[in-house]
């Protein structure tokens, strides 16, 4: 007889060859050239003073910096504007080199970032601000052994570097820095400087610590006056979005709107999320603005960001308005999917960037069209009611079926005890995706990706615990193996090892569904009146209890054979479609290849038209049906 754990073994090898990790497309980006220059204008104006060097070997740094921005920017794709980037490249080391004053270096160097930003469309800022509750003790682990807790650049490391690392408690250095210069410091580094490349750390992470070294220098006092004028609408004119947040600097704020605008840009750096509330954009708004943004990186030849520019724009935006799509217009849902994937797949081959803007336009306009559809289809409370109905349908349906069918499977057996497993694993399961859903909204940044490849994991983890306890009930569906295990129950208990993998099967059915069902209801519930939303979700579960209690019920008129069997082919036949599940889950998140197949999708059964999923449930199948006759044929031997 076949052993059950080789070959769930096997399939566990079969689903790593199909997951194949997603090519490198990172490229020579021209943020490599805007970083030296924003070291370039904080930092040279410390070393050349009415024409002297005061320090050779900073200043020598700097003739090297300059000379590699103008190498840089040699090597970018051609552009209408490349030459002139070239003529102020020239110059501005030709100024370094006749060591004129600091001010005028910092003017050229500033001039030369705004052309290259421009001629390159380069993304300057985050797409969304960034949470900074866990940026003083990110600065602490990451940075502070050599600048110190507070920034002043006295860490324990500090005396034995050279040069020393900077304190952000500088005034004169602090004046000429922006928060996109940091930024860039962080991810990039310091050639020659005991600086390293945080490369490690995820986006939201480093943009957190470029904000908190941003606002070391200004007291409490200034950026509580800060707010106060905030809140009175003074400087909402200067700074409207991140990109102006991130550029500005100090001295160039002071000189342009006094000290009330130097205290803004203080509170502004220490809250950027005042000035982008995370509920200010409906869904397809930041669809639209993810993917301009993704088509800004690739034009500047980031491709690697400008794809997960492309999954944030699936992911935090469109997916969370497709119920309302499709309560109008399906067939569009359908098609702006299928753009925004070869829009990605485009990207992920390398096509010209006139192939991405082409597809980014078609995305766009058909983004528009369903946003004229939802303006002028005002949400009815009948249409409210469906939407929600749907989603908690369509959303815990399949956890339902695998749980009422174990259920059955224990009441039928006699097997009570274990109800109570079953029941706590959901209970948790849902307990649980509630907290980390609130936990992502309030205290962590936690993107559409990585909710992707949590759900992705889990459904491939419960594909695998279902394919092992399908197995194990078809093995025994003959009476008599049954009756033998009804003997070696001893205790008339089922063992505390099966009591938790009950537990587990019925915590990872529902883990799974429920933080991606409450954002939908979260988007839902800001479209209109909440009654028809709240109604609709209580008469899905009513639904869904009620379709839990019939399967029980029936199931106990059954023979036993025959609730062993249909047991087994249920949680064998779902572990496939988790699989197809999991594997188009981590497609979206952009950690596995999608190859197209020119198949329909059938969504609820866990079938995407890409080979990587039909691939593995085919392989899931030939294993199942393989498993399955070796159990009849030892029944019949």
């Amino acid at each position: 007889m076949l052993n059950i754990r080789t070959l769930l073994f096997s399939c566990l090898l079969a689903m790593s060859l199909v997951c194949v990790s997603r090519a490198d497309t990172s490229e020579r980006s021209p943020s490599a050239a805007l970083g030296l220059l924003d070291y370039i204008a904080v930092e040279y104006p410390q070393f050349v003073r009415d024409g002297q060097v005061l320090d050779a070997n900073e200043y020598s740094e700097q003739v090297e910096f300059s000379a590699r921005v103008a190498s840089l920017l040699r090597e970018l794709p051609e552009n209408p504007r490349k030459a002139e980037l070239l003529k102020e490249s020239d110059s501005l080391a030709a100024a370094i080199a006749a060591k004129v004053e600091g001010s005028a270096v910092t003017e050229q160097a500033g001039r030369i970032k705004a052309a290259l930003i421009s001629a390159y469309g380069i993304t300057v800022a985050p797409s969304v601000a960034p949470d900074l509750s866990r940026a003083k003790s990110l600065f602490s682990q990451r940075c502070a052994a050599c600048h110190g807790e507070e920034g002043r650049g006295d860490g324990p490391s500090a005396a034995q570097l050279d040069p020393r690392p900077t304190n952000f408690h500088d005034a004169a250095r602090h004046g000429r820095r922006s928060v996109r210069g940091l930024y860039s410091t962080i991810t990039q580094g310091v050639d020659g400087t005991s600086m390293p490349a945080f490369t490690d750390l995820p986006e939201p992470d480093r943009w957190a610590l470029a904000f908190h070294a941003s606002r070391l220098l200004y007291p409490a006092p200034v950026i509580a006056q800060g707010k106060s004028l905030w809140e009175r609408g003074i400087g909402k004119a200067r700074f409207t979005d991140l990109d102006t947040l991130v550029l500005a600097t100090p001295d160039s704020i002071r000189t342009a709107a006094g000290e009330d605008g130097y205290a803004v840009l203080a509170f502004l750096r220490s809250e950027p999320r005042a000035l982008t509330p995370p509920a200010a954009s409906s869904p397809l708004e930041r669809t639209r603005a993810h993917l301009q943004r993704s088509l800004a990186a690739y034009g500047e030849g980031n491709a690697s960001q400008a794809y997960e520019f492309a999954i944030s724009a699936y992911l935090d935006g469109f997916e969370l308005a497709e119920a309302q799509i499709d309560s109008i217009d399906p067939p569009a849902r359908t098609r702006l999917e299928g753009e925004m994937l070869a829009f990605r797949n485009a990207i992920r081959a390398g096509d010209p960037i006139d192939t991405l803007r082409q597809r980014h336009d078609r995305i766009a306009d058909g983004l528009a069209q369903v946003e004229r559809q939802l303006q002028a289809a005002t949400p009815s409370a009948r249409g409210q009611f469906f939407s929600s109905f749907v989603i908690i349908v369509r959303e815990g349906l399949e956890a339902l079926l695998v749980l009422a069918g174990m259920a059955a499977f224990l009441v039928r057996t006699g097997r009570r005890d274990g109800l109570r497993y079953l029941h706590g694993g959901w209970i948790a399961a849902i307990a649980l995706g509630v907290l980390t859903w609130w936990v992502a909204s309030r205290i962590i940044d936690v993107s559409g990706a990585q909710r992707e490849v949590t759900e992705g994991v889990t459904a491939l983890l419960a594909s695998v615990v279902l394919l092992y306890v399908g197995f194990w009930l078809h093995s025994k569906s003959h009476g008599q193996r049954w009756s033998a295990f009804i003997r070696s129950q001893v205790s008339g208990a089922l063992g505390r090892g099966t009591l938790w993998g009950l537990a587990v099967i019925s915590f990872l059915a529902v883990y799974r569904e429920v933080f991606e069902t409450v954002l939908f209801y979260q988007a839902l519930l800001t479209q209109g009146d909440t009654t028809p939303v709240l109604t609709g979700f209580a008469a899905g579960c009513a639904v869904l209890f009620a379709l839990a209690f019939i399967i029980v019920r029936t199931s106990a008129r059954l023979p036993l054979g025959i609730v062993f069997g249909a047991s087994s082919f249920l949680l064998a036949a779902f572990a496939v479609v988790f699989a197809g599940r999991g594997v188009a889950a981590l497609q979206a998140a952009g950690k596995l290849p999608v190859d197209p197949l020119s198949v329909p999708a059938i969504p609820w059964l866990g079938i995407y038209p890409n080979i990587q999923s039909i691939g593995l449930q085919v392989i899931l199948v030939a294993l199942i049906i393989a498993i399955f006759f070796n159990n009849a044929r030892g029944r019949s031997a």
